[in-house]
């Protein structure tokens, strides 16, 4: 009988063993924002188990908000950060979808509060710091999300369309700054990234933007 008892702990062992491994959040900022945005991206598609193809521009656009999160340094932006977490999500994806990425769900939200914001935004009261803030995102959404998805692309097209609109007056706001030349515009428009950042998930920012703008 013990024997017995034995094979079937045993069994049960090595059941255990084959199944999906626990995970846990890494410490370090772009492992962390990596794994996060694997995770957002997982749920995403179970959400949606008859979804084909991309995701759709919310979904894509939550799992890139934790690469401009990371890429905050202080008032300015990294790009090279953020680049970072994105290469890093090809590099753990396969570790992470094989385990129990569920379990992560809770603690990304706790970590990166910002992705699940979605409402309660309000864009700078400054005209030209909402001008310059939705222009930047606009900018780096474009630039940084790739998708085939049809409502995506009329997404980013309402952007561009939003991006002429306000160039000439933006232009003449950043020589009226005396920031003509590139840095300093770049420094503007970095900055003016990272306080559009903060406010909560991209895509219900870009609403509002394209809504005041567009």
């Amino acid at each position: 009988m013990r024997s017995a008892m034995f094979l079937v702990s045993a069994s049960a062992l090595m059941l255990s063993a084959c199944g999906p491994k626990q995970l846990a959040l890494p410490a370090d900022p772009v492992d962390k924002a990596a794994t996060c945005a694997v995770v957002s991206a997982a749920n995403a598609r179970q959400q949606n188990p008859n979804a084909k193809g991309d995701l759709d521009f919310d979904a894509q656009t939550r799992i890139i908000h934790y690469a401009m999160l990371t890429g905050i340094d202080g008032d300015g932006f990294s790009t090279k950060t953020a680049s970072a977490v994105v290469s890093r999500m090809s590099e753990v994806e396969a570790n992470i979808t094989n385990g129990k990425w569920q379990d992560l769900v809770a603690p990304c939200d706790q970590a990166f509060p910002e992705v699940k914001k979605t409402s309660g935004i309000a864009l700078p009261e400054a005209r030209f710091d909402a001008q310059l803030g939705c222009y930047a995102m606009a900018d780096f959404l474009v630039k940084t999300v790739t998708t085939t998805d049809p409502k995506a692309q009329e997404r980013f097209a309402a952007f561009q369309q939003m991006k002429r609109n306000l160039d000439g007056s933006i232009g003449k706001s950043i020589n009226a700054r005396g920031a003509g030349d590139y840095e300093k515009t770049l420094d503007l428009k970095q900055g003016a990234l990272v306080k559009m950042t903060r406010l909560g998930a991209p895509a219900e920012v870009m609403k509002m933007c394209t809504a005041r703008f567009g």
